[in-house]
């Protein structure tokens, strides 16, 4: 039985290589794999690595959202005993082991990202601090003081926000660049 050649042969109709219509140039197509596509995301400048605007702007990203969420777990314990009274007043059950565990939560989430260690993970810490506090912490359709109500509302969409943010990066392709090397070295180089 003749083989399928249409499984391999990538679909450039429209394209201008080859007419719409017709038949296909002589000899085997080439199979293309994503194995064999050149990473897009790094530039090759003399020999040595040089970061696109992409890997840039990833690597400044990373600084800021994972160093916010570094900086609030450390402050969680920091200032521990003001948070745990704040907690209790918004009926938070255990309030002590709340605000330690969720501090816990994105400080680990918030390293994971700010070196790219298990990425995916700590999006999925911060992820759950999230969805865990916001609806707790932030009701603010439940607060009848106006005030009060407007803080809510602020803290509760800005945590929409970064829980929009979260998911971004557990959606992006892993290695990161200069993400810290689950095992062995300290840093790999690729960009995905």
């Amino acid at each position: 039985m003749p083989e399928n050649r249409s499984s391999q042969v990538e679909d450039v109709s429209g394209s201008g290589i080859y007419p719409a219509s017709g038949p296909l140039p002589p000899g085997a197509a080439p199979l293309r794999t994503p194995a064999g596509l050149a990473h897009p995301e790094e530039r090759h400048v003399g020999g040595d690595w040089w970061p696109t605007a992409e890997t840039a702007a990833q690597l400044v990203g990373r600084a800021l959202f994972g160093g916010y969420f570094v900086y609030n777990g450390v402050n969680h314990f920091l200032n521990r005993s003001m948070l745990v009274e704040y907690a209790r007043s918004k009926g938070v059950p255990a309030p002590e082991v709340s605000v330690v565990g969720s501090g816990l939560l994105i400080l680990a989430g918030g390293l994971s990202l700010l070196t790219g260690a298990r990425p995916k993970i700590g999006a999925g810490l911060i992820t759950t601090f999230l969805l865990g506090v916001s609806p707790q912490m932030h009701a603010f359709w439940k607060e009848q003081d106006a005030q009060q109500r407007m803080n809510d509302m602020i803290n509760f969409t800005k945590n929409m926000a970064l829980l929009g943010g979260a998911l971004l990066a557990a959606a992006q392709r892993e290695p990161w660049p200069l993400q810290a090397a689950a095992r062995g070295g300290p840093l790999v180089r690729s960009g995905h």
